[in-house]
């Protein structure tokens, strides 16, 4: 049978198996997560840099930012949403340029570990900083 008799009956040529649909979801995860962090970083640079300026940035302003769950929650979305991309963009360049499928692992895992625990260090010190505590001078 032709290859294009095949493909009309819907038969034919062997495609390998994809992996579930984890790379769709990548795929997209890296456009959601590349305009997200586009607003969210630029707001974050604008506002610190330009508008508060860092010559009268402090402890006191940060603590004072902290104290709204917003600002929190805002720093959370920026944090997670960059570590992630970026794990996930390491993840493409582990898969391209790793050759050997024992190296690959290895690489991911400690790629994965120190990523995630960044991450989740990050996430807990936003989430559980107290601004009420009155700070040594």
């Amino acid at each position: 049978m032709s290859a294009r008799g095949a493909a009309r009956r819907g038969g034919g040529y062997d495609r390998p198996s994809p992996r579930g649909n984890f790379e769709l979801w990548s795929w997209f995860f890296m456009r959601i997560s590349g305009v997200l962090l586009m607003f969210l970083a630029l707001y974050h640079l604008l506002w610190w840099n330009l508008i508060v300026g860092v010559h009268h940035l402090s402890a006191d302003m940060v603590r004072e930012r902290w104290t709204n769950p917003f600002w929190r929650l805002f720093n959370v979305a920026l944090i997670s949403f960059a570590m992630l991309h970026g794990l996930n963009g390491a993840r493409y360049s582990i898969e391209d340029y790793v050759r050997s499928p024992g190296a690959r692992t290895a690489v991911k895992t400690v790629v994965y570990t120190l990523v995630l625990a960044s991450l989740a260090i990050g996430v807990y010190a936003l989430l559980t900083f107290n601004p009420d505590i009155p700070r040594i001078r």
